[in-house]
C-alpha cells in the first residue's frame, strides 16, 4: 500500500473523511459533494495520529526548514506534534491579524531570514494556505512551502498556488481515498466512478 493510501485509511478509519455517493452532502456554499473531510477528528485517534504524524515526519526529513508554522486552527495541533518531534521552533498563524492586544497574526517563532513550513490539514481551493503564506513572508519569511494532510485535487487549487509561486504537497488526496475506497468496499466500481467526475465538475455533480 502507497503512504498516501496508508494515510488515507486513517481518515476513513477514523470517520475524518466520508464517503457517501448515493446521499451527497451539501456544503455551505451549495456544492454537492460525495466526500465530507473533517481531519480535526484525527487528534483524537491516537493510532491513526501516529500514522499522520510519522508521514509528515518522513516528507520534512527530505526538506531544509528552520520553522514549523501551523494554521489556525486546525494546523495548529499538527505543527505541534511536528515541531516537538523534530526539535524546531513552532508558531501559527492566524486567518486575519488580531483586532486588540498587540495586533499579531503570527505568534510563536520569528519568521525573519527563516526558511518556513506552513502546516494545513486540508486544500480545497487553497486560499487559507494562501493567505497563511503572504502573511509569513511579510514577517520576513525567506522561504515558505505549504505541507497538508489532504487535498480535494481541486485545479483551482493549483491554478491559485502557480499564480502566487508557492510550493505546496499533500500527505494523501482525492485520488488515492477513491482508490483505498474501492480496494476495502467502501464504494462499489460504479460508485467509485460516479465519485470520480466530482473535484472536476463540483458546480454541476449531483444537482
Amino acid at each position: 500500500m502507497s503512504r498516501a493510501k496508508d494515510v488515507a485509511k486513517s481518515l476513513l478509519s477514523t470517520g475524518a473523511v466520508k464517503l457517501n455517493v448515493k446521499e451527497p452532502f451539501t456544503f455551505v456554499s451549495g456544492i454537492k459533494s460525495p466526500i465530507y473531510c473533517d481531519n480535526r477528528k484525527m487528534i483524537g485517534y491516537p493510532v491513526e495520529r501516529q500514522v499522520v504524524v510519522d508521514e509528515f515526519i518522513k516528507k520534512l526529513s527530505e526538506k531544509d526548514f528552520d520553522v514549523v508554522a501551523g494554521t489556525a486552527t486546525a494546523g495548529i495541533p499538527w505543527a505541534a506534534f511536528i515541531a516537538q518531534l523534530m526539535n524546531k521552533p513552532m508558531s501559527y498563524i492566524r486567518g486575519e491579524k488580531k483586532a486588540h492586544g498587540a495586533g499579531r497574526q503570527i505568534e510563536g517563532a520569528d519568521f525573519e531570514g527563516k526558511k518556513v513550513i506552513v502546516i494545513e490539514d486540508l486544500i480545497s481551493t487553497g486560499g487559507s494556505s494562501i493567505k497563511a503564506v503572504e502573511a509569513a513572508r511579510n514577517e520576513g519569511a525567506k522561504e515558505v512551502e505549504v505541507l497538508a494532510i489532504f487535498s480535494y485535487e481541486f485545479d483551482k487549487a493549483y491554478k491559485n498556488f502557480g499564480e502566487k509561486n508557492i510550493k505546496w504537497e499533500t500527505l494523501s488526496n482525492f485520488t488515492a481515498l477513491l482508490e483505498l475506497a474501492k480496494e476495502e468496499k467502501y464504494l462499489t466500481e460504479e460508485e467509485a466512478e460516479i465519485a470520480a467526475s466530482w473535484n472536476k465538475n463540483t458546480d454541476t455533480w449531483g444537482r
